[in-house]
């Protein structure tokens, strides 16, 4: 009797730790699940539109896109999309025919990202915080430059370097929501990529 209440404290504590980490990770999941509801706003609301328009700026948009399509879009080949991604040579250029109605789409979209950035939720997704504020760079360098026909070669240097940091976060992001969307989402996942500048339903 007295060996099994010796080894009863053990117990307790390997059963308080089993519980906390299995109520640890269901709330992780919880958290996941809103952080994703929050990127398929996002992109549903806004980001599509803005990826869209910014595809436009890459002159090798159709290497780029090739690169996505012949790719299968799911959870076993995130992380070399992603890295794919990361490593594609972008030529993006700040045409100023084209970065007037970037702009507008931008500056009708801004409070719209900023009121995603209140949700405490996005505190833990880094990438996805990052991503939106490189956008808001953008939006608030084409809001500064006064009549975006008249740019200097400077000033277009300028804001294709900031395409080229902002493009490329949105494509990462938009990854992870193609992913999600396909894993739980089948239905939507179909019509997220014949809305995407790189690919067409299989």
């Amino acid at each position: 009797m007295f060996q099994d209440l010796a080894f009863v404290p053990v117990q307790v504590a390997i059963v308080t730790f089993v519980i906390t980490r299995f109520l640890n990770i269901v709330e992780q999941q919880k958290k996941n699940k809103k952080i994703n509801v929050i990127i398929s706003t996002f992109f549903t609301e806004a980001g599509m539109q803005i990826m869209t328009a910014m595809s436009e700026f890459d002159r090798n948009h159709t290497e780029l896109s090739n690169i996505i399509k012949t790719n299968d879009l799911k959870k076993s080949n995130q992380n070399q999309m992603r890295a794919l991604v990361k490593s594609f040579k972008y030529d993006m250029y700040a045409d100023p025919e084209k970065l007037i109605e970037l702009s507008e789409l931008l500056a009708n979209r801004k409070s719209f990202m900023l009121s995603l950035l209140e949700n405490s939720n996005l505190l833990e997704h880094d990438s996805f915080t990052d991503m939106i504020w490189a956008v808001f760079h953008v939006a608030d360098e084409l809001q500064n430059r006064g009549d975006l026909r008249k740019l200097s070669e400077a000033d277009i240097k300028h804001i294709s370097n900031d395409l080229r940091r902002a493009y490329p976060a949105l494509i990462n992001e938009w990854i992870g929501y193609i992913v999600y969307l396909r894993d739980e989402y089948p239905f939507l996942y179909e019509a997220a990529k014949k809305r995407s500048p790189y690919c067409q339903a299989n």
